[in-house]
């Protein structure tokens, strides 16, 4: 293995990034944190330099292309909220470098000590916030391959959980090919001992690999245990804990030992199944979770800690639209498919390598197979969280929905009637039937539902707006415009984190969908991620040239990077488009002022009050610039 050269601070990467500090380092290389001195203010990030261990050509080009593709899948895993966004990559001196997002925050190393147990409640907890990310990364069809405390990072500013050092990253340090043949070999496993399932120390991680790691931490949680100080049971070979934790309930301990079976074939096999088992626990045992347990405080963390020892080295369910009353809601036509017992989940399990796309072991998929499985998941969290099918739809009492005041939503006839109903037991509502004649159908139902959102939407009614969107996903979860109308919502509810995570689903089931872009990325300058959503107003518009939204954002984000040429270029574009945009003219009427173009200014900013007079900042500008002028 190569000497790890030395980076001392104050050395820049790239001609970018200021390296402040070393954070961490290990076989596969460096981690730094670093200023982007291309950007104002100078911001935090993280810059990891990989090490390829060999020096040839034919294996540093091997390298170089396989760096370069799983870069490219990391800036796609970076569009959700807990996970680091990678800014760049780029090679120097033969050495590869990722340059990502700074997480504030302190990894569970600590939180899960030895000896230091946490309560049920918190495990679970804990496990459904990782399981939530792990979905989304199965989604992309990616592996993570090195799920540990110290790659899962709390994040300070609201205690959630980011998921960090994607172990197929480490390829590019750890391949090398045979110059005769040409193919390229591991030379080492990915992972942790303890962490890590024997088929993935075989090198042939698969998606139930992760759905491992993520049990192994309850387990550890819930024990006080390291893994590794774990025993096997003597008669099953299966990871002897029971006894450690006797009090743990048993549909939490099954949910568990099925994640963390021997033969991968009788696990979960992706985190969505896993995260399914959580989500269906008894009421009493979920009802009331409380937050992650309070951490020690100790030292900054940053993401890429990379202290441990290695082997070789929903749409969230949850999220509930209608809050119904203790009163269950019966649809009398519909019932409930009986669902797989854990442990007894048999798939067509893809298997694959680190970010490559992975194919099952017997037959490829086809290419309505493939979609199937990416919005698979949403319908049976959406089935979770709202209820079975229309059934989500209803509230207790005598409407479907939330929306009472709409006409088409009336009460079936003849009435509700009442069942098990006795004195001190709340009645329980059973729509006789369906087929009533006022009932519209389900598609009609779903175009009028869309129609409401959105005229809600439009008049800036964006709480109502927003359950109305969630109503119309209970119904059609692959909808993309209503997963565009939640982002956009909540992004004037000022909830980005929540919003972005709703334009990911609407972009994932339409990629050229340009409002999506639009509203991302105004949920990403909410966040303070301001170049990305520069990015994503720039491809806004690509994708749809007279999105008027889009360009006045372009045009207000230019402007605060003080590139006011190009700011004025982009609202012009807007202001031809739409000439009564208030934005527009209040920030045309900034980026001339700041440019000393004074008269214009003040032309630009009259517009803007000549519509809103009461702007904020329009007009303490143009009294700014008519001081200038000497007015």
């Amino acid at each position: 293995m190569s000497q790890i050269p030395q980076t001392h601070p104050a050395t820049t990467l790239g001609g970018r990034y200021k390296v402040i500090s070393q954070l961490g380092a290990g076989g596969f290389g460096q981690t730094f944190l670093a200023q982007d001195l291309h950007l104002p203010g100078h911001p935090r990030c993280v810059v990891k330099r990989l090490l390829p261990q060999t020096s040839d050509d034919k294996s540093l080009q091997m390298a170089r292309r396989l760096f370069d593709t799983e870069a490219r899948a990391l800036y796609q895993l970076g569009s959700h909220n807990q996970i680091p966004t990678l800014f760049a990559h780029f090679e120097e001196n033969q050495e590869f470098y990722l340059a990502q997002e700074f997480i504030e925050g302190e990894s569970l190393t600590h939180p899960l000590r030895k000896g230091k147990t946490w309560p049920e409640d918190q495990v679970i907890a804990l496990l459904r916030d990782i399981l939530q990310v792990l979905v989304f990364v199965h989604e992309q069809q990616v592996i993570h391959r090195d799920i540990k405390p110290s790659n899962l990072m709390r994040r300070r500013k609201d205690g959630r959980i980011v998921l960090i050092d994607f172990g197929a990253v480490k390829q590019v340090s750890t391949q090398s090919a045979n110059p005769d043949t040409g193919i390229t070999d591991l030379t080492v496993s990915i992972g942790t001992q303890g962490y890590i399932p024997n088929e993935q120390l075989a090198g042939k991680p698969r998606f139930s690999s992760d759905v491992y790691a993520v049990g192994v931490i309850g387990i550890q949680a819930l024990t006080g245990i390291h893994p590794k100080r774990l025993g096997d049971h003597p008669e099953t070979g299966e990871i002897d804990w029971r006894d450690r934790v006797p009090e743990v309930s048993s549909e939490l301990a099954e949910i568990l030992e099925c994640m963390v079976r021997y033969d991968f074939r009788d696990r979960y096999p992706t985190a969505v199944e896993a995260l399914e088992a959580f989500q269906e626990l008894p009421v009493g045992v979920t009802e009331f979770l409380p937050p992650l347990p309070e951490f020690v405080d100790t030292p900054l963390e940053s993401s890429f800690s990379g202290t441990e020892t290695t082997a070789s080295e929903l749409i969230s369910a949850s999220t509930s639209v209608f809050n119904p009353s203790d009163t269950t809601v019966q649809i009398s036509m519909l019932s409930l498919e009986s669902e797989t017992a854990p442990c007894q989940i048999q798939s067509d399990e893809l298997n694959g390598n680190g970010l490559e796309n992975p194919e099952p072991a017997s037959t490829p998929l086809q290419a309505s197979q493939k979609k199937e499985r990416s919005f698979g998941y949403k319908r049976r969290l959406a089935k979770l969280g709202f209820g079975l099918g229309l059934a989500g739809l209803a509230t207790a009492g005598t409407t479907f929905v939330a929306m009472q005041t709409d006409a088409f939503l009336q009460p079936v006839s003849p009435p509700i009637e009442t069942v098990g109903s006795h004195a001190g037991t709340p009645a329980m509502p059973m729509i006789r039937s369906l087929a009533a004649p006022n009932l519209p159908a389900p598609e009609e139902w779903a175009a009028k539902m869309q129609s409401r959102a959105d005229r809600l939407l439009q008049s800036g009614q964006f709480q109502q707006a927003l359950e109305a969107y969630n109503g119309l996903l209970a119904l059609e979860p692959a909808n993309a415009k209503a997963y565009w109308g939640r982002c956009h919502s909540l992004t004037y509810l000022q909830q980005p984190a929540e919003a972005a995570v709703a334009c990911d689903d609407a972009l994932a089931i339409n990629p050229n969908y340009a409002e999506a872009y639009w509203s991302k990325g105004r949920a990403y300058r909410e966040q303070g991620r301001s170049l990305q959503s520069l990015r994503l107003f720039e491809r806004a518009t690509q994708l749809k040239p007279d999105l008027v939204g889009a360009w006045v954002d372009m045009g207000i984000t230019l402007q605060s990077f003080g590139r006011s040429v190009e700011a004025i270029s982009a609202l012009d574009r807007a202001i031809a488009l739409d000439r009564n945009s208030v934005e527009a003219w209040a920030t045309r009427g900034q980026a001339l002022w700041n440019l000393g173009r004074f008269d214009q200014a003040i032309a630009s900013l009259d517009k803007a009050l000549q519509m809103q007079p009461d702007h904020p900042q329009a007009g303490p500008l143009r009294q700014q610039a008519r001081e200038r002028l000497g007015y």
